[in-house]
C-alpha cells in the first residue's frame, strides 16, 4: 500500500481507536461511555467509529477469546518452499482451509508462510497432512513447526499514551478459584446460552448504537442478560477483552516480520517472558525445532511504519536478551488473515 493510500486521522481518530481496542464498554450505550472519556458527545463517537469501520481501519469489533481457557484446539506454523511458477496454485489450496488463518509470502529461501489451527476434536496432524499432499510440495521442503508455548498474543497498536488500569478484563484481582468456578459454570451451561453468545460475538460485534441487542436477539434472552453474562465471561478469562481488529496498512504501519531466535532451551522462559513486555512484540511463540533443518525455537511477530525500524528494534532486542542469532523474515504478500474459529 503506497502512502497515497493511508487514511488520515486526526488526533481524535487516534485516541478513539486506542479505546476501542483496549477497552470496549460492555454495556447498553457504549458509545456514550467512551464519549465520557473523549469529551465528545456519543452520536460523534458512534459516526466516527462507523466512518473508521467503512474505510476499513476497522477490520472487526469482535471478542478476543482465550484459547487456552476453552481448550480443544491445536496450532502449527507451516513454511514451505514453493517454486514460483507454483505460487499461485499452492496458495489457492492452502487458502482453502478454514484452519488456515494467516498466509504470507516472506523474505527466505522458505518463503510461504501459513499458520493452521484446529478446534473441536479435528485433527491437526491430517489436515496438515493433507495440505502437504494436496500441494505436492516434498516434505524436504516443508517445515512443520508445532506450537509448544505461548508467551504473549496481543496484536493492539499504540496511537496514543492512553492506559486504563481499572479494567478487569484480564481476570486481574478475581480469586483463581473463583474464577475456576466460573469456568465450570459456563462448561454446565445446560441451555447453551454462554456459547450462544461467543458464538454469535466472534463472528462481529455491528457498529451500531446498542451493539449488543442483535447477539440477545440471536441467543432468545434479553440485552441486559447478555451484556451480564459477556462481564462474566470476561471476568473469568475466557473472553480476553471486546475490541476493535485495526488494518494496520490502512494506517501505515507497512512493515510486518517474524523474528525467529535460536535460544537455548534454559533460556527459553526468560528470553520469551522478556521479548513479550514489549508493546511492538504482538505475538511470542515457543515452537519445536528440526535438527539440522530448522534450530530457531522462538518466534516474535513485529509491526513497525518502515522496515528499518523493524530491523532496529530487532536488533535492540538482540542486545537486550543478549541472543545473536536470529532471523527477520519480513512478509512481501499477505494471501490470508482472519481469526481462528471456536466452534460451539
Amino acid at each position: 500500500m503506497s502512502a497515497k493510500e493511508h487514511c488520515k486521522l486526526d488526533t481524535l481518530d487516534k485516541e478513539l481507536l486506542q479505546h476501542l481496542q483496549d477497552k470496549f464498554p460492555v454495556a447498553k450505550s457504549p458509545w456514550a461511555e467512551i464519549g465520557k472519556r473523549l469529551g465528545i458527545a456519543e452520536e460523534e463517537v458512534l459516526s466516527r467509529s462507523q466512518r473508521l469501520s467503512s474505510l476499513g481501519v476497522i477490520r472487526k469489533l469482535r471478542t478476543i477469546l482465550n484459547g487456552q481457557k476453552l481448550g480443544g484446539c491445536s496450532s502449527t506454523l507451516m513454511a514451505m518452499r514453493v517454486p514460483a511458477d507454483k505460487m499461485e496454485e499452492v496458495v489457492s489450496i492452502v487458502n482453502e482451509y478454514m484452519s488456515v488463518t494467516h498466509n504470507y509470502q516472506r523474505e527466505h529461501d522458505y518463503n510461504l508462510w501459513f499458520t493452521v489451527t484446529t478446534c473441536g476434536g479435528k485433527d491437526l496432524r491430517s489436515t496438515v497432512e493433507e495440505i502437504k499432499g494436496r500441494t505436492g510440495i516434498p516434505d524436504s521442503d516443508v517445515l512443520d513447526l508445532p506450537t509448544t508455548r505461548v508467551f504473549k498474543v496481543d496484536v493492539r497498536f499504540k496511537f496514543t499514551d492512553f492506559k486504563d488500569d481499572s479494567s478487569d478484563s484480564d481476570g486481574k484481582g478475581i480469586p483463581e478459584a473463583e474464577m475456576e468456578r466460573t469456568k465450570m459454570n459456563m462448561d454446565d451451561d445446560p441451555n447453551g446460552t454462554d456459547h450462544a453468545i461467543l458464538r454469535a460475538a466472534q463472528e462481529g460485534i455491528p457498529v451500531v448504537k446498542e451493539p449488543f441487542e442483535g447477539i440477545a436477539r440471536e441467543a432468545g434472552i434479553s440485552q441486559d442478560e447478555v451484556i451480564a453474562r459477556l462481564k462474566k465471561l470476561i471476568n473469568c478469562n475466557v473472553i480476553k477483552r471486546i475490541g476493535i481488529s485495526i488494518n494496520q496498512r490502512k494506517v501505515g504501519i507497512v512493515a510486518n516480520a517474524v523474528v525467529a531466535w535460536k535460544v537455548p532451551p534454559e533460556q527459553v522462559e526468560s528470553v520469551g517472558n522478556t521479548l513479550s513486555s514489549y508493546k511492538e512484540v504482538t505475538h511470542c511463540y515457543e515452537r519445536v525445532t528440526i535438527p539440522g533443518k530448522w534450530e530457531h525455537n522462538l518466534f516474535t511477530v513485529i509491526h513497525g511504519y518502515t522496515r528499518e525500524s523493524v530491523v532496529q528494534f530487532a536488533a535492540r532486542l538482540s542486545e537486550v536478551v543478549g541472543i545473536r542469532d536470529y532471523l527477520v523474515l519480513f512478509s512481501n504478500v499477505q494471501f490470508k488473515r482472519t481469526s481462528v474459529m471456536h466452534p460451539y
